[in-house]
């Protein structure tokens, strides 16, 4: 599905087309269209300091074996499912225009606005392709000018350079987990192909448009040396690692039980995670330093 960033060339005279499909599945996973009664919402955690976060879904049809996501579905069954349905908040578009008039200034969204998109899903997996939703909530922010920072995995995001460059401060934080095939097609066997992110990175980049690489979760690493110049090349704003949390309850963001189970058959400890991490490190060198956890999260 991932392995060329070609198919990924959308015209965007056809993403601006009123009369947009709307599949009821793509892949694996069964497609909702909800209006929604929020979109822009006060974020905590890892990304507490942004004042907005925005998840244009609900759900995320790549549905990585380690996703903390999943725990904030809102129920069991959702939790079980994750990966095989997605919400498409329809409204999306409206509610900003709505965000832009609110009276209360803590609801309000305003020129210089830190926004995050997105901490629950990925903003440009599959469905984006057909629907082209984060492409029309872009070009309603681009009236606004937040600071934005937009966190994906996925090369479709190449298709919306053109409006990255109006933004006067954003970056795009690409996810690349590990260098290996084999280690991605364990643990994420649904998400775009490691060269594929890479190549997108790059391109990005190219544009002008800063860009942040994020290893998180580290997962094991066949040649950190090799992984290392490959990202150090990318010349990023920022670099960032984490290693992986287990969940606390069902409702704890974390990873799960059984995806614990195969870091251990792996041999991939946290004492190996700071080892990859340390090499990483002195690759990238005191130019580009190399963040963990939260203080990689800040806004632009």
């Amino acid at each position: 599905m991932f392995a060329s960033l070609a198919s990924y060339s959308v015209d965007t005279s056809e993403v601006l087309s009123i009369e947009k499909p709307q599949p009821s599945k793509v892949g694996a996973a069964n497609i909702e269209y909800i209006d929604s009664k929020s979109l822009l919402t006060s974020p905590k955690g890892f990304i507490g300091l942004y004042k907005f976060t925005l998840n244009p879904y609900s759900g995320c049809s790549f549905g990585c074996d380690y996703c903390y996501a999943r725990f904030f579905a809102p129920s069991i069954e959702t939790q079980n499912t994750w990966g095989h349905w997605v919400k498409v908040k329809q409204n999306a578009v409206d509610l900003i225009r709505r965000a832009r008039r609110a009276k209360s200034a803590e609801k309000r969204l305003d020129v210089g606005d830190t926004i995050y998109i997105s901490s629950v899903t990925d903003p440009y997996q599959p469905i984006e392709h057909k629907v082209g939703l984060t492409r029309r909530i872009l070009e309603e922010l681009v009236e606004v000018q937040p600071r934005l920072t937009i966190q994906t995995r996925s090369p479709i995001a190449l298709r919306d350079i053109d409006l990255f460059q109006k933004f006067e401060y954003i970056r795009i934080n690409f996810t690349i987990t590990t260098d290996s095939e084999e280690v991605r097609y364990r643990y994420e066997p649904h998400c775009p192909a490691i060269e594929a992110r890479l190549k997108a990175a790059k391109k990005v980049a190219q544009a002008g448009v800063p860009i942040g690489i994020s290893i998180s979760p580290m997962l094991p690493i066949k040649d950190v040396e090799a992984f290392g110049q490959r990202i150090a090349e990318l010349n990023a704003a920022e670099y960032v690692t984490q290693f992986f949390k287990p969940t606390r309850s069902r409702f704890s963001a974390g990873s799960p039980q059984q995806f614990l189970v195969k870091m251990r058959e792996d041999g991939w400890t946290e004492q190996k995670y700071i080892e990859a991490r340390k090499s990483l490190s002195h690759i990238l060198g005191s130019q580009r330093p190399l963040l963990e956890g939260n203080e990689g999260y800040a806004p632009v």
